[in-house]
C-alpha cells in the first residue's frame, strides 16, 4: 500500500491543522522522475521527504505523525503505538490518511480520536467516529480527484457497538490487516546510537563506512559478535553496546540506517529517521539519498522521510515538492517549500540560512542577548 495524504487537527502541539503529501506537486519531467513512483496513471509520489526547520521548530513532532498515522492503518491500537505521545495533551484530534491499496482502490480514512480518563493518573485513547471512502483508480481524473469523495464513495462506518472491534483499533484494519504498511522507524535510535540489527554485516557495507575493518560477524551458538579489523586479532563482544568502544558513532549508525534501508528497498515500504545527519559526513548522507532516487536500487518505489537542521543537504533536491519546512510559534506549522520559494535563481539552503523563508534562521536579536550574556557572564558552573 502506498500513503498519499496524512492530515491532522485538534493536535495540542501544532497551531492549525497540519497536512503532509507524498505525491508530486509539481509537473514531472524526465530530469527529475528518478526521485519519484508512479503510482497510477499520472499519480507519483516522492521517494525522498525531508523535514527540515531550526533547533526545536517541531521536525520530530511532524516525523512522529506520520509513523503514528502509518501505524494506525496498520491496525496498531492507539494505546500501543510508539509515537502516540504526538497526541499529548489532544483532548480530541481528527486524523484524514488517503491511501492507495494494490488493487488499484483508493482510500480515504476519517477518525475521531477522543482522550478518556482511564484511571486516576493516566488517560486513554479511543475512536470515537470513523468512516471510508473508496474508489476505483478510473474514477481519478487529476491530483483534485485524489482528496475528493462523493457520499457513494462511503465504504465502511465505525459501529461502536460492536464487540468484535476494539475500542481502539482503526476500522482500516478491515483493509490492511493482509496487506501491511512495511515501516523501518528509527525515530526512537536518534539519542540511542547503538547496534540494533545483529547479523553478518555486508562486507561492502562495512567498507563503504570504515575501511579499516574487516568483517563483523554473528555467533549463533553464542550469541557473540566478532569484530575483525585487517592486521588484528578478532575481537569477540557479548553484548551489541560493547562496539561502541571500537566502531565510530558514524559506522554504528550507518549499519544501522542502511541495513534498514536495504529492508525496505526490498519491501517498497518507509524508513522514517529523525536527523539524518547526525554522526554522518555530507557524502554518507548524499549517498543514501541517491540510492533512494536511484530505480535500480529502489525497484519497489520505497521512501525515506528524515529531518534534518543539514540544510545544504537540500541543493541535492532537484524538487521543492518533497522538502517540508517546519516553524513553530504559537504552534507547529509545517509547509511544501514549493508554496514558499517560487524563485528559480535563489539556492535552497541559501533561503533557508539567510532567513527569507522566515523563521527558518535563528532570530538576530537572541544572537545579540546570547553574545552579550558570553561577554558579560560572570557564572561559575560546576563540572561534573
Amino acid at each position: 500500500m502506498k500513503i498519499l495524504k496524512i492530515s491532522a487537527d485538534g493536535l495540542m502541539l501544532f497551531n492549525d491543522k497540519v497536512s503532509i503529501d507524498f505525491f508530486a506537486e509539481q509537473r514531472v519531467i524526465k530530469d527529475n522522475s528518478d526521485m519519484l513512483s508512479n503510482v497510477f496513471k499520472n499519480i507519483y509520489t516522492n521517494n525522498v521527504i525531508s523535514v527540515v526547520g531550526i533547533n526545536a521548530s517541531g521536525k520530530t513532532s511532524v516525523l512522529k505523525l506520520i509513523s503514528f498515522a502509518l501505524e494506525l492503518i496498520n491496525g496498531q491500537s492507539l494505546n500501543n503505538i510508539v509515537n502516540r505521545d504526538v497526541l499529548t495533551d489532544s483532548k480530541k484530534v481528527n486524523i484524514e490518511v488517503i491511501f492507495y491499496d494494490d488493487n488499484n482502490n483508493l482510500y480515504k480514512l476519517q477518525s475521531e480520536i477522543i482522550s478518556v480518563r482511564n484511571n486516576e493518573i493516566d488517560n486513554r485513547f479511543i475512536f470515537g467516529a470513523e468512516k471510508i471512502w473508496k474508489k476505483s483508480i478510473s474514477k481519478i481524473q487529476s491530483k483534485k480527484d485524489i482528496v475528493s469523495y462523493e457520499n457513494t464513495d462511503l465504504f465502511k462506518e465505525r459501529d461502536n457497538t460492536a464487540e468484535f472491534l476494539s475500542d481502539d483499533v482503526s476500522i482500516a484494519i478491515a483493509i490492511s490487516k493482509n496487506n501491511k504498511i512495511f515501516v523501518r522507524d528509527l525515530l526512537n535510535y536518534t539519542n540511542m546510537n547503538m547496534l540494533r540489527l545483529i547479523g553478518n554485516y555486508p562486507h561492502e557495507l562495512i567498507k563503504f563506512l570504515d575501511p579499516s575493518i574487516e568483517s563483523i560477524t554473528f555467533d549463533k551458538n553464542n550469541s557473540e559478535i566478532k569484530l575483525k579489523f585487517y592486521g588484528k586479532d578478532a575481537i569477540s563482544l557479548s553484548d551489541p553496546l560493547q562496539c561502541e568502544k571500537y566502531l565510530s558513532s558514524g559506522t554504528v549508525k550507518g549499519l544501522n540506517v542502511f541495513l534498514n534501508a536495504m529492508m525496505v528497498f526490498n519491501k517498497g515500504g518507509y524508513l522514517l529517521v529523525d536527523e539524518l545527519e547526525n554522526h554522518f559526513n555530507r557524502e554518507i548522507v548524499a549517498t543514501l539519498y541517491r540510492f533512494f532516487t536511484n530505480p535500480i536500487v529502489n525497484k519497489m518505489g520505497a521512501t525515506i522521510i528524515f529531518s534534518t537542521h543539514y540544510s545544504e543537504l537540500l541543493d541535492e533536491f532537484e524538487r521543492s515538492d518533497n522538502i517540508y519546512i517546519v516553524r513553530n510559534k504559537n504552534g507547529i506549522s509545517a509547509e511544501k517549500l514549493c508554496n514558499l520559494l517560487k524563485r528559480n535563481d535563489i539556492k535552497k539552503s541559501e533561503a533557508f540560512k539567510s532567513g527569507y523563508l522566515e523563521g527558518t534562521a535563528p532570530l538576530y536579536e537572541s544572537y545579540i542577548d546570547l553574545k552579550e550574556v558570553i561577554i558579560n557572564s560572570r557564572t561559575e558552573l560546576g563540572v561534573h
